[in-house]
């Protein structure tokens, strides 16, 4: 009981600067432009087409869930998203110190590792883009589940409640995020490693994974109702052969050196290190594995069940690592201008912090006490208390926008992204001249067809500040060169030609067809329904008008406009 209290209290500590943090990155995006489309419980089963920035892959309903509820008690303010995070994150660190304890069963030592895993989570500086980052959290809440599922499956005899309940944990595992698919062999192979004597009759392995299996059945029978597919698909993968196993190799040594040493973190890594020392990371996990797999082995055939217990655990945390890490390399073919992330390390790291914890459990029992424990102790503590103070310094890096591109763009060297949002952060803030400089170096790098209309579109806003409207037409048609079906950059360019015109009767009517164009690509965006209601507005259409302007208060209209288009429709129904 206190170990687990004391494994939350130094989650909550450690992330508590991060309830002061602002919405950044793809935050604004997920608020104020896809929640709103999720207005009932079928909607976030199975997802409406054309949401704005939605990826195909996606199917994430607990997730979604999540947001709405984080809305519904803290409105629209960032603290209650942030505060959901951190309070699932304590939660998911105890849940890894009570797997080690389960693990390791009983006896001081295995106490004193399990309390060491569950600290080293719960402050390991890798974790801060997953917690301290609001929409970071579907590796917590999948996380959480999973062990949750696990843990329930491993306790001594298999009921049907049991199992029932697993399987609820399980069908929310996967509801917040597609890799919590890793349950399932990690369930066989605990199962496989630990043996337990009450289950050995077909009925009993029934009984045990009934629910989980059941929960996955229905996991995936929706995802291939909600998308049409049961993979997801991905417009800017690489082909097959793009990527070398050096590649490959690489991008896991580069991950395991990010556990075993987490400094000089990047929110957004644009290249693979396929160095010797990474390339040399990945081969000793791989050696470790063999040879936590022949120890295993060993200690078996000796037909101890003590003996093969400290092996067994040794070669789950192992396994649980590789297990957990490989489905995130497909990301090197899926997004190649982003193909590693620090978030697909925090369900992986449960791995390294249970081999963690099982390692000082054994130098613990092997040490004398007095001083060699007193020793180990206090370089115990000066690890934990150095993760932590790195996470709570990595916490202020996702305070906002400009604070996070800052830290992020000096580590760039192949994608304009970084200085693309840094430019976007700057104009937020009126800052134009360092907006502008930013978006010249981020043409200087490498951009997708959506990074260069991002910069393009954003110079044609900052023109259209300055009221050079011709300067901003000529912006937002490179814009749309570079992905014609940029329903934000044909709104603009609509806003650009009607204010470029004077506003008049022409320009709406030159304007309309733009709008027209941006909503048939993303219905659910009040702005352009209010665009739309103004155009008709000047062009002498007050009922088509007033549908418009009613449509835009449906889908969320705010400030000002929504004051505007409130005295439109009162006047309408006055008449």
């Amino acid at each position: 009981m206190w170990g687990a209290f004391a494994v939350a209290v130094a989650a909550l500590l450690t992330y508590a600067n991060s309830l002061g943090n602002g919405f950044v990155w793809d935050d604004p995006i997920i608020l104020s432009r896809q929640l709103v489309v999720f207005r009932s419980a079928g909607d976030v089963l199975a997802p409406p087409r054309d949401i704005p920035q939605f990826s195909p892959d996606y199917y994430r309903p607990l997730t979604i869930t999540s947001y709405l509820v984080d809305r519904a008690v803290g409105g629209e303010r960032p603290f209650s998203f942030h505060l959901s995070v951190v309070l699932a994150h304590a939660a998911v660190a105890v849940l890894v110190y009570a797997l080690a304890l389960q693990l390791l069963a009983g006896g001081p030592a295995a106490w004193i590792g399990a309390l060491a895993a569950g600290l080293l989570f719960a402050v390991h500086p890798i974790h801060t883009e997953s917690v301290a980052w609001a929409a970071g959290r579907s590796d917590v809440l999948a996380t959480g589940f999973l062990l949750a599922a696990l843990l329930i499956h491993g306790r001594p005899g298999w009921s049907w409640g049991g199992s029932l309940l697993a399987g609820l944990c399980a069908a929310a595992a996967l509801g917040a995020k597609e890799t919590a698919v890793a349950l399932y062999p990690l369930m066989l192979l605990r199962d496989l490693l630990v043996p337990d004597p009450a289950r050995r009759r077909p009925a009993d392995w029934l009984r045990g994974y009934a629910g989980p299996v059941a929960a996955g059945v229905v996991y995936v029978l929706l995802r291939r109702y909600a998308l049409g597919e049961f993979v997801g698909s991905s417009p800017d993968a690489l082909p097959a052969g793009q990527r070398s196993v050096g590649d490959l190799a690489g991008a896991l040594g580069a991950y395991a050196a990010k556990l075993l040493w987490p400094v000089d973190l990047n929110a957004y890594i644009d290249h693979i290190d396929a160095g010797p020392l990474t390339v040399g990371l990945a081969i000793a996990l791989f050696a470790g594995l063999g040879a936590a797999i022949w120890r295993w082995s060993g200690a078996v055939r000796t037909r101890r069940a003590e003996a093969s217990r400290e092996p067994a655990a040794v070669l789950f945390a192992l396994a649980w690592l590789l297990l957990t890490l490989l489905p995130s390399l497909t990301i090197a073919w899926k997004i190649p201008d982003a193909p590693m992330a620090e978030r697909y390390l925090y369900l992986p790291s449960v791995g390294f912090c249970l081999l963690a914890g099982v390692l000082l459990a054994r130098l613990w029992a092997a040490a004398r006490p007095g001083p060699a424990r007193a020793a180990l102790a206090v370089g115990c503590t000066a690890v934990l208390a150095a993760a932590a103070l790195g996470s709570g310094r990595r916490n202020a890096v996702w305070h906002d926008d400009v604070a996070l591109w800052q830290d992020t763009e000096p580590k760039s060297q192949v994608s304009g992204m970084a200085a693309r949002n840094l430019g976007t952060a700057y104009q937020q803030l009126g800052r134009a001249e360092e907006a502008r400089a930013a978006f010249q170096r981020a043409l200087q790098r490498r951009n997708d067809a959506r990074g260069l209309q991002t910069v393009y579109n954003n110079l044609g806003t900052l023109a259209m500040l300055d009221s050079d409207y011709p300067a901003a037409q000529r912006f937002y048609e490179a814009a749309l060169q570079a992905n014609p079906n940029a329903a934000d950059t044909l709104f603009n360019l609509g806003l650009a030609v009607l204010h470029g015109g004077g506003m008049s009767r022409e320009s709406a009517q030159a304007a309309l067809g733009w709008y027209q164009r941006a909503l048939r690509l993303n219905p659910h965006d009040p702005d352009i329904e209010a665009a739309l209601a103004q155009a008709f507005d000047l062009l002498g259409q007050p009922e088509t008008a007033v549908e418009h302007a009613r449509r835009a208060l449906e889908l969320g209209a705010r400030g000002q406009t929504a004051d505007s288009l409130r005295a439109r429709v009162k006047q309408a129904e006055a008449r």
